[in-house]
């Protein structure tokens, strides 16, 4: 039968799956070994199995250091910089504000562009029909001096 050693060996080796097998082997046999929960937590790449283990190891030692910091590392880390300046993260601010937001409905559509927020519109259509009557005076003239210069040569 396996040992826990051999089951750390694999660890050390980078065998994880041997040592999940050993590990796992070794339950079978002693259900309440707090050792082999914790090896099996190690080589897990599941949080929720993970989580089990720790907490069938904590069953059998309500004391196990391991097992408590284990669980603690499963726990999402909060954002050490939101801690530092005091606030609350983004979504919760949202949600706060949304909630004190009244809807105006000024019947204009969802989306609709506010007339302050960028020049006004008459003033982009005379911008653009000006550029386009360059543009087509100036191929114009180069078409033109093209079919002059063909025929007088």
């Amino acid at each position: 039968m396996p040992t826990l050693e051999d089951g750390r060996q694999a660890i050390e080796q980078g065998n994880l799956q041997q040592a999940r097998l050993i590990f796992e082997a070794i339950l079978q046999e002693t259900p309440r070994s707090e050792e082999a929960w914790l090896g099996l937590a190690e080589v897990l790449t599941d949080s929720e199995d993970k989580r089990i283990c720790y907490e069938n190891a904590l069953k059998i030692n309500k004391s196990s250091q391991a097992a408590k910091e284990g669980l603690r590392n499963l726990e999402p880390r909060s954002n050490p910089l939101i801690e530092a300046l005091g606030q609350q993260p983004r979504e919760e601010t949202l949600d706060d504000d949304i909630d004190g937001y009244e809807d105006e409905d000024d019947g204009s559509p969802a989306g609709a562009v506010d007339p302050d927020d960028g020049p006004p519109t008459i003033a982009l259509i005379a911008i653009g029909l000006l550029l386009s009557v360059v543009v087509f005076a100036i191929g114009s003239g180069a078409v033109f001096f093209l079919i002059t210069s063909m025929n007088s040569g």
